[in-house]
């Protein structure tokens, strides 16, 4: 019985990703915070995990594809807003960066 359990759980983990994302305004005015530990179906992206906080989330398409102009109401015209990804700041548009098991992804604010 204990290998069946074993067999479902990486079944399981195989067809999912659980993720760490967290949304920091502090470098801004402070007022835009978040964080959550979802699990999707593989084939998630960054943006999905932003939207996973329950924060409202404004994205306008660009030539590079999806762009959030804004979090929680604070935009991206009064502050530069950008993710990480395990601590790296990834080339591609959230939209396209797809997550991996474990993955903590990271929204903040630059002045």
């Amino acid at each position: 019985n204990g290998s069946s359990q074993g067999t479902t759980a990486s079944s399981t983990a195989s067809s999912t990703v659980t993720v760490s994302v967290s949304v920091s305004s502090s470098a801004a005015d402070g007022r835009v915070s978040g964080s959550a530990h979802p699990t999707f179906k593989k084939g998630a992206t960054a943006y999905d995990a932003l939207c996973a906080t329950g924060l409202s989330v404004s994205t306008k398409s660009s030539q590079y594809g999806l762009y959030v102009s804004a979090i929680g109401g604070l935009a991206e015209f009064e502050y530069g807003g950008m993710y990480s990804v395990n601590g790296s700041a990834p080339n591609v548009s959230c939209g396209k960066y797809v997550l991996k098991d474990g993955d903590s992804v990271s929204w903040y604010y630059v002045k």
